[in-house]
């Protein structure tokens, strides 16, 4: 926890960024989710209906749902490389102080291909993992809700599949999670 709070110090001056990543990640969710509901009217009072001028100005709000979308995913996608790089840089210009920092008793009991590694590998692993914090770590929860309420509201009964399916794909995460961390642990030693 130490470690995160002073990670997030790092992030602190591109909060902006941040902030505004998610909210925009949050747009093109829920642009994404109005879809299924467009497609719905289109056969349901449309097609069915035989009333082409629902068809033609539904797909057209289709397609400015889309673009606002777009939008969103592109201003996300700027703002998470925004903060996530400077945030990357903050942290190994602040490395490379603390290594200039070092006497030359401690520098010779470090190992300089360790300190590479450190230096390079290490923190743009943190930056990624803030990058996928920003975009993924907001979408997957968002889409998963988003589609749960929708699936409800447009069939209670079929929305019952979710019950079934949801702890059977969380349990196959949780096992690719733990087959997957020793060989990620491995790759890392390999690189120290």
């Amino acid at each position: 926890m130490r470690a995160t709070r002073t990670l997030l110090r790092y992030l602190a001056p591109y909060w902006r960024s941040a902030l505004l990543a998610p909210l925009l990640m949050a747009l093109e969710v829920g642009m994404d989710l109005l879809q299924p509901r467009f497609v719905q009217r289109i056969v349901d009072q449309g097609i069915l209906a035989g009333d082409q001028t629902v068809v033609t100005q539904t797909a057209l709000l289709m397609v400015g749902v889309a673009v606002i979308g777009l939008i969103g995913g592109v201003g996300c996608g700027v703002f998470t490389v925004l903060a996530s790089m400077r945030f990357g840089a903050d942290v190994r210009s602040a490395l490379f102080r603390k290594v200039q920092s070092l006497s030359f008793g401690n520098l010779d009991k470090l190992e300089t291909g360790g300190l590479i590694t450190r230096l390079t590998n290490d923190v743009t692993q943190v930056q990624e993992m803030v990058m996928m914090v920003l975009r993924i770590g907001v979408r997957v929860p968002l889409l998963l809700v988003g589609s749960l309420i929708l699936a409800i509201i447009t069939s209670p009964r079929l929305a019952l599949i979710f019950l079934v399916l949801v702890p059977v794909i969380l349990g196959a995460l949780i096992w690719v999670i733990r087959k997957t961390f020793p060989m990620f642990s491995e790759v890392q030693r390999g690189l120290d």
